[in-house]
């Protein structure tokens, strides 16, 4: 974090000034030595290698469109900075305390019907994927069993507003909140301790600066302690992916964090929806099994486009999981929650005095990060805002309500679907 009223000095070419290339070759060769390679380093590819040594699972899958089956040996690192951003300290510390805010407004939404489903409505006229999943949440409530708890992981993503470029004033603005397959949780921690490293070599004065990342630790203990909440040792832990799944360090990090928890009958299985079809059932009790496996734990890494539903067997597949007592992260209510129409109410007065009745601190928070959101038929039909788009268009983002990170359109191509 940077003091808010200074200027910082941290650039990319005072590092690359402050940096001992010799040193850092001599590091890179020494673990080269140790680990019985030989390898000879330039410029940069010495970061690079000393990085994905010290710190490996920080890669994803890496497919080309011939790609028709998964090739685990194409990988490719994470975009990661080779140090870390500066970021004003007082909004750094201002979305640390509305998180909570945020929590609250989440978990009122989820067990909320008439409201989900009052926000909801126009969406379930003209989405059929999310009229499905509507229609699915309401088909479960009715069964006579449920599961034990229910369990969400929230990652919430902001941007900073520049307010005076003479000042370098800025303000936090709320862009999105994910409730469903949020990712790079483990990742984030293996940057940061890349960033340590780098500043202790590089400008260790500015270590104490460096915020605590517990994003990796606070996934690892929501998702044990839901496992242990469901009291069978035996029973397994399903990781839900896509096909065809990219992100796979990210998600193995997190099965080896689970695994340091040292209980050795805790099992851990990478599914897809089509293994799913194959393997799993449920017993009249609303037990789910994979193969011979009772399941504790569905941990959803899919499920949140309509791509991973590209038969009726899937369908069938995820209804029965969301049918039964396993435990969910999440369950299909607080995905239905993570819909962006719920972040576009939060400009209504009315709607955050439902979600925060006596608390008003919570109103005036959120209403303090809300960036200005706009329907599509308000593009459309208000000729005002349509200039304002067809005027400045780098100024716009048009997203859909799906979770995703798709689908999403700017700049100039925003004249054209306007």
């Amino acid at each position: 974090m940077v003091d808010n009223d200074k200027t910082s000095k941290f650039t990319l070419e005072n590092i690359i000034h402050n940096l001992d290339q010799n040193e850092l070759n001599s590091e890179c060769q020494a673990w080269a030595l140790v680990h019985g390679k030989s390898i000879d380093f330039e410029y940069l590819s010495l970061i690079l290698f000393l990085f994905f040594n010290l710190f490996p699972g920080f890669v994803q899958r890496c497919f080309t469109q011939e790609d028709n089956t998964q090739n685990d040996s194409n990988v490719v690192p994470y975009p990661f900075t080779i140090y870390p951003s500066p970021f004003p300290c007082n909004e750094y510390e201002k979305a640390c305390q509305i998180q909570y805010g945020i929590n609250i407004f989440v978990q009122h939404l989820a067990f909320d019907t008439d409201l989900m489903d009052s926000i909801l409505k126009n969406l379930v006229e003209c989405d059929p994927f999310i009229r499905r999943l509507r229609n699915i949440y309401h088909q479960i409530q009715q069964l006579p069993y449920k599961s034990s708890i229910e369990t969400c992981i929230i990652r919430t993503d902001y941007m900073l507003q520049q307010l005076n470029t003479f000042s370098e004033k800025t303000k936090l603005r709320l862009i999105e909140l994910n409730t469903i397959a949020v990712g790079l949780g483990a990742a984030a921690k293996l940057i940061q301790e890349w960033h340590k490293r780098f500043l202790k070599r590089i400008q260790p004065e500015l270590l104490s600066k460096l915020p605590k990342n517990e994003s990796y630790d606070l996934i690892i203990d929501t998702l044990f302690e839901s496992w242990k909440i469901y009291n069978n040792s035996r029973a397994i832990i399903l990781f839900v992916i896509p096909e065809n799944e990219f992100n796979i360090g990210d998600q193995m990090l997190i099965e080896k964090g689970l695994l340091s928890y040292g209980n050795s009958s805790l099992l851990i299985k990478h599914v897809t929806f089509f293994d799913i079809c194959r393997y799993g059932f449920l017993d009249s009790k609303g037990i789910l099994y994979f193969g011979d496996f009772e399941v504790a734990l569905i941990y959803y890494r899919s499920a949140y486009d309509p791509k991973h539903f590209y038969h009726e067997d899937i369908w069938q597949a995820y209804i029965m999981l969301e049918s039964s007592r396993a435990i969910k992260c999440p369950s299909l209510r607080y995905h239905l929650a993570g819909m962006k129409c719920f972040q576009l109410a939060l400009i209504e007065k009315n709607f955050l005095e439902k979600i925060f009745q006596g608390h008003e601190k919570y109103i005036d928070d959120f209403r303090d990060i809300i960036e200005e959101m706009f329907t599509i038929d308000q593009a459309i039909n208000d000729p005002i805002l349509q200039q304002r788009i067809l005027d400045k268009p780098k100024s716009f983002y048009l997203k859909q309500s799906r979770e995703g990170g798709t689908y999403s359109t700017r700049k100039e191509s925003m004249k054209e679907c306007i």
